[in-house]
């Protein structure tokens, strides 16, 4: 949040207060000390929050909203920031006492407004926060802050609110910090409840762990207190589950490896492909998908456990891209995901073997313009994600019999995927079609439906092939595919 828009509106705040004490708690005190910016703030008062959160929206314009009526805790949205009044929980007749019934010491430290407001004026972060007279800590919350330490305030504070179990894997994956022994055996313990809270709370806090750069290591800490089984009870099956000789983990510990190489790549997806700036520009203009892509790495196996068979001497997981898609279709229902990060998860789930199945053809001069092609249609311009993917997959396999130039193969086959794309295929899909579907329904008098796309795909397929330059060679070339009945075979 800008700064001189921020203090503008805690000067505001105090003149909504209405005489009342108010303090700026939480959150955005934590993340001054650590020099980190914020967007949002959290206003405690003794009583009145929603009427003064009410007042305040009134007064200055901007959007109010209840958020919990017998909490007395109201929103207001202004200029881009958010601003939420909160009046002191349960019982609690001091600002001490509120916060010490919140989740983690580092979230229980207070300031009062025109003291954060002063320390915000002078640019201050760390030691001069933490140091401040005014400073109210009753959780001892400094001294963790300092060291980097997430510590519960107590086991009943948990288990008012289970989401507070994801909160604090959330904080180690946004902060970089450790969850302290007794807060993690309070977790273990209190795992079993995590359902309780709303499916779409429980997606948020995991959205914010997906987001940090640190989120396979997030969930292999949720994985030790068993917080990860009781969202994710799919993966139970994925443990212990034995892999060819391509790997050397088992199915779920080759997932959340898979994840942790596929954040090496986000960082910098140039360790492993040479000709990496699309990559990269993916990466820049497509951050609202990354998260999904993560989720992909997690649970591109999902599906092995219901597909494992045996060939001989062999274990096989035939389809399991599919079976792992249909998994992550439900799991999406139980979490609420909205409907685009799903598809896009599914997708690449489902497609995510496809460049493996390509090597063959690589290794045969190949892969052939119309297998790139088809593989494009499937992906779409997203197809630098599956390829991520599939180099994260290949990195996590470490086993005895993997061929020890999958990697740079599967960077070929991202080399010659890519300059189809750019040299090929985007210059006849920017140029006008041969043929619209219009002319197929005129020329051949052909009703509207299913046929009419069949015929495009076959024509963009042969003019991406050089079989036809001209109008009239795609008039031709459709009417031998009609007059062949190949496209109903097909």
């Amino acid at each position: 949040m800008e700064r001189t828009l921020l203090l503008n509106l805690l000067s505001k705040i105090e003149n909504a207060a209405a005489g009342l004490p108010m303090w700026v708690a939480g959150g955005p005190v934590r993340d001054m000390a650590l020099g980190r910016s914020f967007v949002d703030l959290d206003i405690v008062l003794p009583k009145r929050g929603i009427e003064t959160a009410k007042a305040f929206a009134n007064e200055y314009g901007g959007t109010f909203l209840v958020l919990h009526d017998e909490e007395g805790v109201a929103r207001v949205v202004i200029h881009g920031a958010v601003l939420d009044f909160s009046q002191f929980r349960g019982s609690s007749e001091k600002i001490e006492q509120d916060l010490m019934l919140r989740d983690f010491t580092i979230n229980a430290m207070a300031l009062e407004v025109h003291e954060f407001a002063s320390l915000l004026e002078q640019n201050a972060a760390g030691s001069q926060v933490l140091e401040h007279h005014a400073l109210i800590d009753p959780a001892c919350g400094s001294k963790d802050l300092v060291n980097r330490t997430i510590r519960a305030i107590s086991r009943a504070n948990l288990e008012d609110d289970p989401l507070r179990l994801v909160r604090a894997y959330r904080f180690m994956a946004e902060l970089h910090f450790e969850i302290e022994n007794s807060t993690l055996k309070w977790i273990k313990e209190l795992a079993p409840s995590i359902l309780k809270p709303a499916p779409e709370r429980i997606d948020h806090e995991l959205g914010l762990i997906m987001e940090s750069d640190s989120t396979a290591k997030a969930f292999e800490a949720m994985l030790d207190s068993c917080l990860l089984f009781e969202l994710f009870p799919e993966i139970r099956r994925m443990s212990g589950v034995d892999q060819p000789g391509f790997h050397h983990l088992d199915v779920l510990g080759h997932s959340i490896e898979t994840l942790k190489c596929l954040e090496k790549l986000i960082e910098d997806p140039c360790q492993k492909f040479i000709k990496c700036d699309n990559l990269k520009k993916w990466l820049e203009e497509k951050k609202d998908k990354i998260s999904a892509l993560k989720w992909a790495a997690f649970f591109h196996d999902v599906g092995k456990p219901v597909c494992k068979g045996q060939k001989g001497e062999r274990v096989t997981f035939y389809e399991h891209d599919s079976a792992g898609a249909d998994i992550v279709k439900e799991i999406s229902k139980r979490l609420r995901w909205p409907k685009k990060r799903l598809e896009f998860t599914a997708l690449l789930i489902r497609l995510h073997m496809r460049p493996f199945h390509l090597l063959n053809d690589l290794r045969r001069s190949g892969p052939t313009k119309r297998a790139m092609r088809r593989l494009l249609k499937e992906i779409g311009d997203d197809y630098p994600a599956l390829f991520l993917l599939a180099m994260a997959d290949s990195m996590a396999g470490r086993g005895p019999l993997k061929p020890p130039e999958l990697d740079d193969e599967l960077a070929r086959l991202w080399e010659k995927v890519d300059y189809f794309h750019q040299h090929t295929l985007k210059p006849v899909r920017s140029r006008p079609r041969l043929l619209t579907g219009n002319d197929l329904q005129q020329i051949f008098r052909l009703p509207p439906g299913p046929i009419i796309g069949k015929l495009l795909d076959a024509l963009e397929e042969a003019q991406v092939e050089g079989r036809i330059v001209s109008k009239q060679q795609a008039i031709e070339f459709v009417r031998g595919l009609l007059e062949s009945e190949k496209l109903n075979q097909d």
